[in-house]
């Protein structure tokens, strides 16, 4: 691990680190430490090879951050997740940074990482819609008597948050770009919920939204995260699996039910989706 900084001789630091257990490795997602820095111009730190990840927040000032060959200036309310393992540099923009920080970990932290920077690693703005200090200070409160209850209630914090700025994310991205798409997706996305049953192509779910396949292809997956055909499966696997525990409808009929053209492609899409065969499925779940 390769690791410079320089507090500041002027800055004003608070932090709190977090007991690891034996628990914490088998967590989505689990605190390491939280803070809260008031820095002076010359405070800074470059690092690589730290296995956790981090949340900047910048409560006023602004604070500097090159991060995967980029420059990016994290401006008052304004997020930025960076994944320690890769070369960071971040401090203080001009006169003065004043900001929180939280590293985390976790089986699924990469994932999550991944997913938020998914389009490009840039700082987002929560404007009002999420409040970054609320989920600091529920976390820092946690932290005061850590232990197994409190490190579960950490993870759900996380993954809450992580969430939120996902989907925060992902739809200022589509609004930025497609914007004007959106009632004709919510069309299409009716229309596909009320007809799964029938044999549908991605043609008529683009006639319907007037839109050219390939465009709708690109605009769709913008929107919902998956491709037309993937969001019909899923439709049609979910149905299936209803079907499944609430009635005794052979495969074959459930097959049909659900808009698949043959028991052989149901089965094996469903095992594909769901990891079991549908009556294995069944069996599983009929009671419970």
């Amino acid at each position: 691990m390769i690791i410079h900084y320089d507090l500041g001789e002027q800055s004003n630091i608070w932090s709190l680190p977090f007991p690891i257990s034996r628990q914490t490795a088998l967590l989505p997602l689990t605190i390491s430490a939280l803070g809260h820095y008031n820095c002076d111009s010359t405070y800074y730190t470059l690092r690589k090879g730290q296995d956790n990840f981090l949340f900047l927040y910048t409560i006023s000032g602004a604070g500097r951050i090159l991060y995967e060959e980029k420059e990016h200036i994290l401006l008052p309310g304004q997020v930025f997740v960076i994944d320690c393992r890769k070369e960071q540099y971040y401090g203080t923009y001009e006169d003065h940074w004043n900001f929180l920080w939280i590293h985390f970990q976790g089986k699924c932290a990469p994932e999550y990482t991944e997913l938020l920077n998914a389009e490009d690693s840039t700082p987002l703005t929560l404007s009002g819609k999420i409040s970054f200090p609320d989920y600091y200070d529920r976390l820092h409160a946690l932290g005061r008597h850590f232990d197994l209850q409190k490190e579960l209630q950490a993870s759900l914090l996380l993954q809450e948050l992580m969430t939120d700025l996902i989907n925060l994310k992902r739809t200022e991205n589509f609004s930025s770009k497609y914007g004007s798409s959106r009632s004709k997706l919510n069309a299409s996305l009716s229309y596909l919920q009320s007809h799964y049953k029938e044999p549908l192509g991605v043609e008529q779910a683009a006639e319907i939204c007037h839109l050219s396949k390939c465009y709708f292809i690109k605009v769709f997956k913008a929107y919902t995260g998956q491709t037309p055909y993937d969001y019909l499966l899923q439709l049609r696997i979910h149905q299936a699996q209803r079907l499944l525990v609430e009635t005794s409808l052979s495969v074959g009929d459930i097959a049909q039910e659900t808009g698949f053209n043959d028991d052989k492609n149901f089965i094996a899409c469903f095992k594909k989706k769901i990891g079991q065969t549908p009556l294995q499925y069944r069996k599983q779940n009929r009671y419970g």
